[in-house]
């Protein structure tokens, strides 16, 4: 099963713990959520460390701002005393930068009345500079716009299509650099990219964990489901797989159903989920019974590292993964059917008492 989306909804713990190693800052004021706000008129006396859906700096950073989030906005009333670091969907500068601005974003716009005091050096999917640079531009980039109050001290590499305005003043050089395509970042994508992956471990574990004490029979059985009769569970899984889609198509021919449908849609993929992490947890135990061990913490945790391993292995991977989805649902799917006739059965006793 792909694991991409669960990884998104993991990036942003990845992104709070990811920012002392990539920032190299030992102090500094760390601020999460959803909208940060620097306030017209109030100072951080440190470096601010920023992580979440936007962050907004309307007053003054006596020190570095690194942010990472969906949109980040430096006003034209906010000045950076510092450096500016970090990435985003989105980043506006319209005030002042003391020193360098080292970004990646989807898109950045350097405003008219921005200054910036250092060195631009940033990678994105289009760039644009009205304001004041008073160092060198670094840029590469899908489209680069040099607008007509552009003004900048020292020269300006960059690497994509740039568009020069009349008026536009570069007091250096203007020279295409074509190692300028993502090279500035490659460290840091690496580093980011591991503690991403570390962190969507550690939540599908976590996730594991909260599957075990919620349903322990359910897991124990997955287990030995996986365990006796593989070839039955993957079968049932497999049902179970088409089952899903088969149904929500049903409820959608029906107007009433359609309510229903979008309902199912959902439990459906989380139902996916679910026979996941039940997979990872029955090729754990199995894996620890081959060792004469059970324990099924340690089992949960086996399972999570082996398929995602075995899964990064091309082509083979992909198998596995689907194996492992199918030997969960089957689990899950027999478990659901166990269930429905041990009250059935209770139901019939009660009744012919």
């Amino acid at each position: 099963m792909d694991r991409t989306q669960l990884r998104a909804v993991a990036l942003a713990l990845v992104l709070v713990a990811a920012l002392p190693v990539l920032s190299g800052v030992a102090a500094a004021e760390e601020r999460t959520g959803g909208t940060m706000v620097v306030e017209a008129g109030e100072t951080v006396d440190e470096d601010l460390q920023a992580v979440g859906g936007t962050v907004l700096v309307r007053g003054t950073v006596d020190g570095d701002l690194q942010a990472f989030a969906g949109t980040v906005v430096v006003e034209e009333s906010g000045t950076v005393t510092g450096d500016v670091q970090g990435a985003a969907g989105s980043i506006t500068i319209a005030g002042t930068v003391g020193e360098d601005v080292e970004i990646a974003g989807g898109s950045i716009d350097i405003a008219e009345s921005a200054t910036i005091g250092g060195d631009v050096d940033t990678g994105a999917g289009s760039f644009s500079l009205d304001g004041r640079v008073d160092g060198t531009v670094r840029v590469g980039a899908g489209s680069i716009l040099l607008g007509s109050t552009a003004s900048v001290g020292g020269d300006f590499v960059y690497d994509g299509d740039l568009e020069r305005a009349d008026g536009a003043t570069v007091d250096g050089e203007v020279r295409e650099d074509p190692s300028l395509s993502g090279a500035e970042f490659q460290g840091l994508t690496g580093v980011a990219e591991w503690l991403f992956t570390a962190y969507s471990l550690a939540l599908t574990f976590v996730f594991g964990a909260i599957l075990l004490l919620l349903a322990p029979g359910v897991a124990a059985a997955a287990g030995f489901d996986s365990r006796e009769q593989p070839a039955r569970t993957a079968g049932a899984g497999l049902v179970a797989l088409i089952a899903g889609p088969a149904l929500f198509i049903a409820l959608l021919l029906t107007v009433v159903g359609i309510p229903l449908a979008l309902l199912w849609l959902f439990v459906y993929v989380l139902l996916l989920l679910v026979g996941f992490v039940l997979g990872e947890y029955a090729v754990g135990a199995w894996l620890l019974s081959l060792a004469d061990f059970e324990n099924r913490w340690v089992a949960l945790l086996v399972g999570v590292l082996a398929v995602f391993a075995v899964g990064r292995v091309p082509f083979v991977g992909g198998i596995v993964e689907f194996v492992v989805l199918l030997l969960g649902l089957g689990a899950l799917a027999t478990a659901g059917w166990r269930h429905v006739r041990r009250r059935r059965s209770d139901d019939t006793d009660t009744a012919a008492a």
